[in-house]
């Protein structure tokens, strides 16, 4: 049957270049999906894309449509059993000035190399950091004004409400809280303080006042009583029916009502312009229409956009969920858009039998809050008090440590230049370096050292684990970088109970999985061998020898002169060590690697065997 073409626009796309697809009736939606990623990647030849969803639509192909298109509904969404035929069933129908299909997909950014093995600087190095900083910046504040933009059509309760919500998050400006998965931000301990504080305050077993225990015990007796409507619970006064808001009130301090859309016990405690804290309470789960613990986040992003500190912050706050008995508390930061993060379980506030001393774990949490809030009210104090041409330039994108301190004592400041990975805001933003795990792992940026001159190129690692051995051994053979600072020996300065921070030095190279051209000289393979070799010698299996993991090294001329290992995070001992249970599977892994399974140096010897070299 005669070929023809779809227009086809990727979702998001700031080139706004819409492009054709040629494809037949009789195929299917899953071959449709290759044709797709053909003609893309024929057209854009510095980059590639991974096809995440395809949907009908019928849209306008002008400029200023495609920048304002937004995520259709699942309906429109593309069945991967079904037919090119079953969706136009007559191509010459098809107009061709419009968009046809809408295209939900990750774009990866491809560096092109030279066909030899002799690499020039602006190969290997970018030689525009400082413009791809800048740019960097102003797309994640524009992105942050659409964002803005886009909430004043619908209210935080409406928006609240199922419906809307799952709308909300399969469009353009979606919260990133993990509904669905994909919409995963990073760590939030990374962008404030105060989110690892409460972490780690949550594990202390530090007595606490027993006088404020017992305002918790008597909590509960509000917490546990039924309501029969919304307004009920917010207007019981006396007795063991007392108000559950009054009852906060007497150990979360003073909460103000939200604005007039607001339910009726939206609350909040602003400081100085600063959002500390903001409560949502439903009578029970089910009633009000919506997850309370979703309303706050839609009442958080509204109240940021119009506050005076907007703009000098990344808008850390606390958020209370309370449903009946039932309590969560999260944390929040507003970089382009909101990202939303459980500081802890769902809580039952109540009187458990089975469970006596759960008393004192709650009464734990409600202190982190006030702990939290007084942090915070510290941090928004000092913050409004500065001129905010004075405040130190560091984009609100980029985590808050700024310096780490050396085995001698010595403060060594850094800045912020890119992630080392910036093929699109939201891919910074997420920074998934590699595929190895479905859930990113790491976060890894390119800083520069303050009081170098010229400016000492570094690379800052945030982790929840790191094998320091592994690296320092292989870094002792000049097989990996150089290891600067090691954040997990020093407890009191982690962000929060699971992340650390680790810097080392910056390689003047390319990976092994984005290298093109001819054969790689020999002595890549020998120090492979050679790093292999260390490690196996010491028990300890690498666990991740993939392409991107390999560092090919050059020389002041350009020549490929070796390779270093880089990532470590898996790293464990041979036998003992286990894999991450959320690794990727779709990868091509040694026979017996699996989530959750042993470690062993034969894992690494096959990998190595299917590296490219």
């Amino acid at each position: 049957m005669a070929k023809f073409y779809l227009n086809c626009f990727i979702l998001d796309d700031e080139s706004c270049c819409p492009f054709p697809a040629k494809t037949s009736p009789d195929k299917m939606i899953l071959e449709l999906i290759q044709d797709v990623k053909k003609a893309y990647d024929a057209q854009i030849k510095s980059s590639s894309i991974v096809v995440l969803e395809l949907y009908q639509v019928d849209a306008s192909s002008e400029e200023e449509d495609l920048v304002n298109m937004q995520m259709p509904s699942r309906e429109d969404k593309l069945k991967l059993i079904k037919r090119v035929r079953d969706y136009w069933k007559n191509p010459g129908d098809i107009c061709e000035d419009r968009i046809q299909i809408l295209v939900k997909a990750e774009i990866t950014q491809w560096p092109v190399f030279s066909s030899t093995v002799r690499a020039t600087e602006n190969q290997f190095n970018s030689p525009t950091e400082e413009d791809q900083h800048r740019k960097l910046i102003e797309r994640f504040k524009q992105s942050r004004i659409l964002y803005c933009q886009a909430l004043i059509r619908y209210s935080a309760s409406a928006t609240a409400r199922h419906d809307e919500f799952l709308r909300q998050q399969w469009g353009k400006y979606h919260i990133l809280n993990g509904r669905p998965r994909q919409h995963t931000g990073p760590p939030i301990v990374l962008y404030h303080p105060v989110f690892g504080n409460f972490l780690s305050n949550l594990q202390s077993s530090d007595s606490l006042d027993p006088e404020f225990e017992k305002q918790i015990f008597e909590y509960f007796w509000a917490s546990q009583q039924i309501y029969a409507v919304e307004e009920r619970k917010s207007q019981v006064k006396g007795g063991d029916d007392a108000n559950p808001r009054d009852a906060l009130k007497e150990f979360l301090g003073q909460l103000w009502k939200l604005s007039e859309e607001s339910a009726a016990l939206d609350t909040a405690a602003i400081h100085v312009g600063g959002h500390c804290i903001i409560l949502e309470m439903t009578n029970e789960i089910g009633t009000g229409g919506s997850d309370p613990s979703v309303q706050a986040a839609q009442s958080y992003s509204r109240l940021w956009q119009s506050s005076n500190l907007f703009d000098r912050c990344c808008c850390p706050s606390i958020l209370i969920a309370i449903a009946g008995p039932w309590m969560c508390i999260l944390g929040a930061v507003f970089l382009d858009r909101p990202i939303v993060q459980p500081l802890t379980d769902y809580l039952w506030i109540g009187i458990n039998p089975s469970k006596p001393r759960g008393i004192h774990s709650v009464a734990r949490a409600f202190h982190c809050v006030l702990e939290a809030r007084k942090e915070l009210q510290t941090y928004y104090d000092n913050l409004s008090s500065k001129d905010l041409k004075s405040l130190p330039v560091q984009p609100l994108i980029f985590p808050y440590p700024n310096h780490f301190i050396t085995d001698n004592g010595e403060r060594v400041d850094f800045a912020y230049i890119i992630p080392l990975e910036l093929r699109s805001l939201e891919m910074a933003l997420h920074l998934e370096r590699s595929r190895s795990q479905l859930i990113a792992d790491q976060f890894v940026f390119v800083a520069a050292l303050c009081n170098t001159n010229p400016p000492l190129r570094i690379v800052i690692k945030f982790v929840e684990s790191y094998n320091a051995d592994a690296h320092k051994l292989l870094a002792q053979e000049g097989l990996a970088p150089e290891l600067l600072y090691d954040g997990t020996v020093h407890a009191n300065r982690q962000l929060g109970p699971h992340h650390y921070m680790v810097v080392m030095e910056y390689i003047d190279g390319v990976d092994l999985g984005r290298y093109v051209g001819p054969a790689l000289p020999l002595c890549v393979t020998a120090n492979l061998d050679h790093a292999l070799s260390v490690l196996h010698n010491a028990d300890i299996v690498f666990g991740d020898l993939r392409p991107p993991n390999v560092m090919l090294v050059k020389d002041t001329n350009g020549v490929i002169i070796g390779a270093k290992l880089i990532d470590f995070d898996w790293c464990a001992k041979h036998g003992v060590g286990r894999y991450p249970l959320s690794m990727n599977q779709s990868i091509a892994w040694a026979d017996g690697v699996q989530p959750g399974g042993l470690m062993f140096k034969e894992h690494d010897d096959e990998m190595k065997s299917l590296l490219p070299v």
